[in-house]
């Protein structure tokens, strides 16, 4: 079911209220149980983004085979009912890619990692089952896959938090230890990957406690510890891309202790620094990186869990953020996937709500069209919108 619903702007400074596009919000009626992470691409291979999410308090996987439309533009996805795997323990955190080696050959999997009983699995989205393989570690919270090793093929690295290290379970790779680097009741929560120093190797950034922890990867994934960068209260999500225009990837981090987001700007020879904060009121959680208004730079979405929104932040060039709106969704918003469902050459976003599903209230998955409703590529009009008279939204500063 489709619904529209209205979104905040930044007051003008007469106090006028002010007249703009506001993108659809569309429910899927998934029972997901709790849902903690969300993935979105082509994941079967058809040309259309799918949708999948990770069903913590069911044990379970949904996924949504994006059904494609021949009318161009779609106005919204028609979602059929998900496939669902069930799994022997919770499901923490998702990633996906085209795995193989060498020159291939190539299919696109799925990585799923658990939290109880610590193990993961790579699967097809074409699979009845799906077999887990236990890990040594106390539990685990994310993943992130990339070639790390340089051998044509991709590896996964999983988050231990209590064990205070980082796994490859695709083998071959010494784990990270995290011991000594976190301060103290602290926890390592969230994993990325990037050539942070643009020698050809893929490096990681952990975001841990009040830090940012970067690792340089000195060839064929030998793993040091190059330098530790404060960045807040207590870290919980971050994404990277070149947000100033530079070249070199940077990085933006929640910090729902701190009711903020921090842009981390990469200066270049492992010199970090935190240019600027965004306060975000709304308990902010959950962060991507994407270009909403189709201008060449790189804007930001944030779920925020208290207030039941997600914000765009729209980069004003430089690295420069400004929160453009907030679009209200359902309960507890707690992870963002990036797609183009409606395949009109604008960014869509998904939704996962932990609030929502069988046992919430709501939906437990939505998906936003078109975020700041720039112009269609077919027809040249701005798709799923309708015009409105926009308030303000609270607490923009």
């Amino acid at each position: 079911m489709k619904r529209i619903v209205w979104v905040g702007l930044l007051a003008l400074a007469t106090g006028m209220w002010a007249l703009g596009q506001v993108p659809t919000v569309q429910d899927l009626d998934w029972a997901c149980v709790k849902p903690v992470y969300i993935i979105a691409g082509d994941l079967n291979g058809d040309g259309w983004d799918d949708i999948l999410v990770a069903c913590h308090s069911c044990n379970g996987l949904q996924f949504g085979a994006n059904p494609g439309t021949a009318v161009c533009p779609a106005e919204c996805t028609k979602w059929p009912g998900p496939k669902t795997w069930t799994l022997a323990d919770a499901p923490t955190a998702l990633a996906w890619g085209l795995f193989g080696k060498s020159v291939g050959p190539y299919e696109k999997r799925v990585v799923v990692v658990t939290q109880y009983t610590p193990a993961w699995a790579t699967f097809r989205v074409t699979d009845a089952d799906i077999r887990l393989t236990s890990l040594d570690a106390v539990t685990l919270s994310h993943l992130i896959v990339g070639d790390f090793d340089g051998d044509g093929g991709l590896d996964g690295a999983v988050l231990d938090p209590l064990g205070l290290k980082i796994l490859f379970p695709t083998g071959g790779i010494l784990p990270i230890s995290l011991a000594g680097l976190i301060p103290c009741c602290g926890q390592p929560a969230f994993l990325g990957a990037a050539d942070f120093d643009r020698d050809g190797d893929l490096d990681i950034v952990v975001a841990a406690a009040t830090s940012l922890l970067f690792f340089e990867n000195q060839c064929r994934a030998k793993f040091v510890h190059r330098v530790t960068v404060p960045a807040g209260m207590a870290l919980r999500s971050l994404t990277i891309a070149d947000f100033d225009g530079d070249a070199k990837p940077d990085i933006a981090v929640t910090d729902p202790a701190f009711s903020a987001v921090a842009i981390v700007q990469n200066q270049g020879c492992w010199n970090f620094a935190v240019t600027s904060r965004l306060k975000l009121d709304g308990l902010p959680v959950f962060i991507v990186a994407f270009d909403a208004n189709r201008d060449g730079r790189v804007d930001l979405a944030v779920a925020e869990f208290e207030e039941n929104w997600v914000s765009i932040l729209v980069n004003l060039g430089g690295g420069k953020f400004k929160v453009d709106r907030s679009i209200p969704v359902g309960k507890n918003p707690i992870g963002l996937a990036v797609g183009d469902f409606d395949r009109n050459g604008i960014s869509d976003l998904a939704v996962a709500l932990y609030g929502g599903g069988p046992t919430g209230t709501g939906p437990a998955v939505q998906v936003i069209y078109n975020p700041l409703c720039t112009n269609d590529d077919c027809t040249g009009k701005p798709p799923c919108c309708v015009a409105g008279k926009l308030p303000p939204r609270h607490g923009i500063q």
